[in-house]
């Protein structure tokens, strides 16, 4: 019963006639995916399967701004990768926190960022930690003006601007002391960060509470004791480097265009036609791997353990699939 499975509850018959007919046709459209597909990857009816693909691009995925082009010197210098292992994946070795879940806002940046962060400090402390999603979300009006970029809260955002923001404030909070309320069923309504930029943006969040906002639940006096973001690097864009990098400096920031993700279940997600300068969502790169002779990479999201293989998809690797090799990304600690 995909209502019970999905706690799905709507206020009234109208919505619920409505959502049946959208559940419907979403039905044909997924054995249609399945059967196009043939061998990659196979879709279901998932925790989406009520929303259109309009509703899904416009309030899961984030807003696309431009991709940012950074400079030479952002890259990361190590020598040309030209082999590595088969396969290699970072939860085995303690670095990946659980699976958490964005809701229906465009957090997923700051997920992203956050816990490439939390990779990092457990690669310097031995120690795992579940760090603050929310003060991302609530605190970071961190842009770039001239060249298009900013980080919108519930919005949208760059995990590379989120990393500037750490450098700036000075360190982060935990979980547990500034815990993520965005997206929940319930949702906090913080305001926008005190810098939010409405030109590239888009309008400030209708309706805020102060008490629910960073003005009144930052708490300096709770970051991570020595958890210190000093610089951030770009990989560039061959895969192979980016497999070097991973293995060498922890799990990776990067984005995609995730529009056909929607009703991903399993399998090595490899679409027939993906843009891959439409980065509309954020993720994190964990591993890589070989099924039969097919190159994956292994990728964290952001929408609970209920999506894919267990709040994870694999996606094609070597060929820039989707944009996933394009933004990929690592704050440096102290």
């Amino acid at each position: 019963n995909w209502l019970g499975d999905n706690n799905s509850k709507y206020d009234s018959f109208d919505e619920y006639q409505r959502r049946l007919s959208i559940f419907k046709e979403n039905y044909f459209k997924i054995q249609q995916l399945n059967e196009n597909y043939g061998h990659g990857a196979m879709f279901e009816l998932n925790k989406f399967a009520d929303q259109t693909e309009h509703e899904f691009r416009n309030t899961i995925l984030m807003q696309s701004q431009t991709s940012p082009i950074h400079s030479a010197s952002r890259y990361m210098k190590f020598p040309t990768v030209r082999d590595v292992p088969n396969s290699f994946d970072w939860r085995n070795y303690g670095a990946v926190t659980p699976v958490k879940d964005q809701g229906a806002v465009g957090t997923c940046w700051a997920f992203s960022a956050v816990q490439n962060v939390e990779g990092q400090w457990f690669m310097k402390s031995k120690a795992l930690a579940e760090l603050s999603v929310e003060q991302i979300v609530d605190c970071d009006d961190m842009q770039q003006p001239d060249s298009g970029q900013a980080d919108c809260g519930v919005y949208g955002g760059w995990p590379y601007l989120s990393f500037q923001y750490m450098m700036h404030q000075g360190g982060i909070e935990s979980e547990s002391t500034y815990p993520y309320c965005a997206g929940l069923k319930n949702p906090c309504e913080p305001c926008n960060a005190p810098g939010y930029n409405k030109t590239l943006c888009g309008p400030s969040v209708p309706y805020c509470l102060i008490k629910d906002s960073c003005e009144s639940k930052l708490d300096t006096t709770k970051f991570i004791s020595g958890l210190k973001v000093v610089d951030w690097k770009a990989i560039n864009e061959d895969e192979t480097n980016i497999a070097g990098a991973l293995m060498i400096a922890g799990p990776l920031s990067t984005a995609l265009n995730a529009e056909q993700l929607q009703f991903y279940h399993e399998g090595i997600f490899d679409p027939p036609v993906c843009n891959p300068k439409t980065l509309n969502h954020a993720v994190l790169l964990v591993g890589w791997g070989e099924e039969g002779s097919t190159p994956y990479w292994i990728v964290k999201n952001s929408w609970g353990v209920n999506w894919g293989e267990h709040g994870y998809f694999r996606i094609l690797r070597g060929k820039g699939t989707c944009g996933i090799n394009t933004q990929v990304t690592t704050a440096i600690l102290h």
